[in-house]
């Protein structure tokens, strides 16, 4: 079988929507890069909701088309029952399975799938195992973080998590403290499990002159910029950054602003917290910026910072590096994948002081880093052409034991 003739379901409810345009953007960014090498489709659940329009959240899902093309990539989005605050969160895998099932018949009669691949442990997971074993076809599962760290400590998803990683074909994980925890915790079989990391469009995370970025932008032409990129909540280590940049400007004195883009429900307490710790007017809240502005602010910036608590993976480091920028991270589980010697610092999370230390050293030292070696490490080692071709290959080995197997079979 050659790329051309694979066809490769794609289930994942984390998909850009018309309300929500960076909602799993790294999943369509890794589908389109796919689409070069096999055709795609993709399934994207969205819940389901009656056309209320006081309830202005939910209504708009009640106008999600049920079938789009997105960038030249067809996606279906079947309805199914979410309730709030992922109460039932355990059954959500059960009604998503028999929502793919009653589409299956369709999706099969213009597209007769070779392989499913789903995005996250659990629901999607495991209802895409479930509907390739209702099929026949091999199945593949990322996970991605959450999916593994948080809701596999739930008692019934642990359990219909464990079952659906057991019998996906392959295992995918994006990074390597995420194929531990699955070796380690839940009893996964080294051999099924294979570390490829979220992917990074180089084409348009590249290098851009600070001076022109912070001009495009509106910013200051004069000082250090440090750059947040993501949600504004607690786990993500807000609290901790905002000390260290009082311990810049209180203790080095230097002449440093924080840049955050993004939302969550912690702005309110951090801007609480900057202005007890006096730098209030060194923190600029950029809000939630469209995903094609993201490239600019890390260029305007001197050094991206990702302080979490926890992380998957941690995309935007990558995104920076492909910008030629330097990082500086905590070791919570995927930033150890991707920050090296030559690309970055990495501190031990919750640390105000360390992570403080660790801006000042790479804001002082702009000899120590160099934007072209940076760039270049993460076009060798994020670009998608390398990502997918990596993906390409798990692919291929499934579908040549599945050839075995059915070979063996057929001749006894």
């Amino acid at each position: 079988m050659s790329k051309c003739d694979l066809n490769v379901l794609v289930v994942s409810r984390l998909y850009p929507r018309p309300m929500d345009s960076v909602l799993g953007i790294f999943v369509e960014e890794e589908v389109m890069a796919l689409s070069r090498s096999c055709r795609v489709k993709v399934v994207s659940p969205a819940p389901w909701f009656p056309p209320l329009k006081p309830f202005k959240k939910w209504y708009s899902y009640s106008q999600l088309p049920f079938r789009e093309t997105r960038k030249g990539v067809e996606v279906l989005r079947p309805r199914v029952l979410f309730l709030p605050r992922n109460f039932l969160f355990g059954l959500l895998g059960c009604s998503l399975y028999l929502s793919l099932r009653r589409w299956a018949s369709e999706i099969e009669s213009d597209f007769p799938m070779d392989l499913i691949h789903a995005h996250t442990v659990y629901p999607d997971g495991f209802a895409a195992v479930m509907l390739g074993r209702a099929l026949h076809k091999p199945t593949v599962i990322t996970a991605h973080g959450g999916d593994v760290t948080i809701h596999l400590k739930h008692r019934l998803v642990r359990r219909l998590g464990r079952s659906a990683l057991s019998k996906a074909d392959q295992v995918i994980t994006v990074s390597s403290s995420l194929q531990r925890a699955l070796l380690q915790g839940h009893g996964i079989e080294a051999e099924k499990v294979t570390v490829i990391p979220n992917g990074v469009d180089v084409s348009r995370f590249t290098p851009t002159p600070r001076p022109e970025a912070r001009a495009r932008l509106g910013l200051h032409a004069e000082g250090s910029k440090l750059l947040y990129v993501g949600a504004i909540t607690e786990s993500k280590g807000m609290a901790y950054l905002l000390r260290a940049v009082h311990r810049l400007r209180h203790t080095s004195a230097w002449p440093v602003e924080l840049i955050l883009v993004g939302e969550g429900e912690y702005e309110k307490a951090a801007r609480a917290l900057a202005a007890e710790l006096d730098i209030a007017n060194a923190v600029t809240y950029a809000g939630e910026r469209p995903n094609d502005e993201i490239p600019l602010w890390m260029n305007a910036s001197d050094v991206l910072v990702l302080p979490s608590l926890s992380e998957g993976f941690g995309v935007v480091l990558a995104e920076a590096m492909a910008c030629g920028k330097p990082v500086v991270a905590t070791t919570c589980g995927g930033p150890e994948d991707i920050v090296t010697p030559q690309t970055g610092i990495l501190v031990p999370p919750a640390d105000d002081a360390a992570l403080s230390e660790a801006l000042l050293e790479v804001l002082a030292d702009g000899e120590r880093f160099h934007p072209q070696a940076i760039r270049r490490h993460a076009l060798e080692t994020y670009g998608y052409d390398r990502v997918t071709s990596r993906i390409m290959e798990v692919y291929a080995a499934i579908l040549r034991r599945q050839q075995i197997q059915v070979a063996t079979r057929d001749a006894t």
